[in-house]
């Protein structure tokens, strides 16, 4: 189970580098009209995907392998299945993280 929260991934996105935020914003704003940011705090569950149309399969994968290790820094041992499910399932989101008592 994961310790994924909203917070947790507007964190990890605050935390990436100006250049590579900037480049995700801008390729995110042209294919869906939003930036990701939207999608981080109104549609989680629509991240992966967001990220796969914008920046391509790939480099989403480079993304979410350096969220992966980023929680990991912070004690959340999500893994990148869990992640992958997270980022790209509606039913994953609730009122808490999963995993949580």
């Amino acid at each position: 189970m994961t310790c994924v929260t909203k917070g947790l991934l507007a964190q990890f996105y605050g935390s990436l580098d100006f250049s590579l935020r900037a480049l995700i914003h801008y390729r995110t704003s042209a294919a869906f009209g939003k930036p990701l940011d939207y999608f981080i705090v109104e549609e989680p569950w629509r991240v992966l995907e967001v990220l796969e149309k914008s920046v391509g399969v790939h480099n989403a994968e480079l993304i979410l392998r350096m969220l992966a290790d980023w929680l990991r820094r912070r004690n959340c041992d999500a893994t990148i299945e869990e992640l992958r499910r997270m980022l790209s399932d509606r039913a994953a989101w609730t009122d808490k993280p999963i995993g949580s008592a």
